[in-house]
C-alpha cells in the first residue's frame, strides 16, 4: 500500500492558487463594465442627477432652491410680465406658482405689483434684496459650471452644448427649457 498524503485545505497558505485569468475581471480585482456605462441616456441621467444635487449644494448656502433660482431667473429676465404669463413660459402650473411667488415675496425676494391695465393680473419684480441674491446665485452657478467643464476646452464644451440641446430636441425639450419645469 502507498503512503497517503494528507489533502491540503483549499485556504491553506500552501495550497497551489489556479493562475488569474486575464480574461476575468474579478480575477484582476474590478468588476466588469455593465452595458449601461456605454447608454447615453443612462449617462445623460446619471450625470443629470449628479448636477442637480451639486446645483442644490450650490445654492443652499444662499437658502436658495433651484426651483426659486429659476423663477427669479425667469423674473429677472421678464420684469413686469404678469405672474401668469411667467408660469406658462415655465410650464409651472398656477396653483404652484402662486406657492413659489408667495414663498419668494415672504421673504422680500420677490414683489406682486398691480397690472395698471388688468386689476385682476400681478406683474412679477425683482426687490433689490431678490436682485442681490441672484447675482450671488449666478456667481456660484457660474463657478459650478467652470468645474464641471474643467477637462473641456471651450470649443469641446460648444460641441458638448450642441450635441445635447439635438438630443433634447428630439425629446421635445427646447434650449434653455428645464423639462422639470412642470414639476417646479
Amino acid at each position: 500500500m502507498g503512503v497517503e498524503r494528507e489533502a491540503s485545505a483549499p485556504d491553506a497558505p500552501d495550497a497551489p492558487r489556479p493562475a488569474p485569468d486575464a480574461d476575468d475581471p474579478a480575477a484582476r480585482g474590478r468588476l466588469p463594465r455593465p452595458p449601461t456605462a456605454r447608454s447615453v441616456g443612462f449617462t445623460v441621467s446619471s450625470l443629470g442627477f449628479a448636477i442637480a444635487r451639486r446645483f442644490e449644494n450650490t445654492l443652499a448656502p444662499l437658502a436658495l432652491e433651484p426651483r426659486e433660482f429659476a423663477l427669479m431667473r425667469a423674473v429677472s429676465v421678464a420684469e413686469g410680465q404678469t405672474q401668469q404669463a411667467i408660469a406658462a413660459s415655465l410650464e409651472v402650473p398656477a396653483s404652484r406658482m402662486v406657492a413659489l411667488v408667495d414663498a419668494l415675496e415672504a421673504r422680500g425676494l420677490l414683489e406682486r405689483r398691480h397690472n395698471p391695465r388688468d386689476r385682476r393680473a400681478r406683474e412679477l419684480y425683482l426687490t433689490p434684496s431678490g436682485a442681490e441674491l441672484l447675482q450671488s446665485a449666478f456667481a456660484r452657478a457660474a463657478a459650478l459650471e467652470l468645474e464641471l467643464c474643467a477637462g473641456l476646452s471651450g470649443e469641446e464644451r460648444e460641441r458638448l452644448l450642441e450635441l445635447l440641446q439635438r438630443v433634447g430636441a428630439a425629446l421635445g425639450v427646447p434650449p434653455g427649457v428645464h423639462a422639470a419645469s412642470k414639476g417646479l
